[in-house]
């Protein structure tokens, strides 16, 4: 997960809390969460100086709260950027605490999250296999039983039927560690494209 790190001592941070304090840089940041902007058009929606709206994006981006989305071209062929909300979440950082430690954190609450819901399906896997299972189970005892009352005395025929039953016994154990392996890894990676 990316993110915005900010120790609480450095200069941007006093500047975050100057833009979290300001009305015109909250108005600012919240026309361009909707909307992705020229500097002249946020001007024109919130009826401010171009030079306001110059300080104010100046500051949002140095701290990170806004960034340049792109360009297009305006009436003389000049290029303008276009500003929109940064989707990167900010980290004030108390200083010492190593940026390495946090990772871990972060990919320790994933493993977390990733490890139940896989557990979750495993479960889930292994009661609907087992049910599945038992049924042909039983079914297959039905027949033996059946050929044991009809011939008595055919062991071999017996043992024949009998054998895949108790096989299949292990089958609901190797699809929930399966499910259970295959699932942490997809939903973890899943969690971790998705900045989560």
């Amino acid at each position: 997960m990316e993110f915005e790190r900010i120790d609480v001592r450095d200069e941007r941070a006093k500047e975050l809390a100057q833009i979290l304090a300001n009305e015109t840089s909250l108005l600012i940041l919240q026309l361009l969460q909707e909307k992705t902007l020229s500097m002249s058009e946020i001007a024109k929606e919130l009826g401010i100086p171009m030079s306001t709206v110059s300080y104010h994006l100046d500051k949002m981006i140095r701290v990170g709260l806004v960034e340049v989305a792109g360009k297009k071209y305006g009436k003389r062929l000049q290029e303008v950027k276009l500003y929109r909300a940064s989707s990167k979440p900010i980290l004030l950082l108390p200083r010492g605490m190593p940026i390495k430690k946090h990772f871990l954190r972060v990919f320790e609450k994933i493993q977390i999250i990733s490890l139940g819901i896989s557990g979750l399906l495993a479960s889930g896997v292994y009661a609907l296999s087992n049910k599945l299972l038992t049924k042909n189970i039983l079914r297959e005892e039905n027949i033996t039983y059946t050929i044991e009352k009809a011939i008595p005395t055919s062991k071999a025929l017996n043992e024949t039927v009998m054998q895949p039953s108790t096989k299949t016994l292990i089958v609901p154990y190797i699809l929930a560690i399966l499910v259970f392996v295959v699932g942490s890894l997809l939903i973890s990676r899943h969690l971790m494209k998705k900045k989560i």
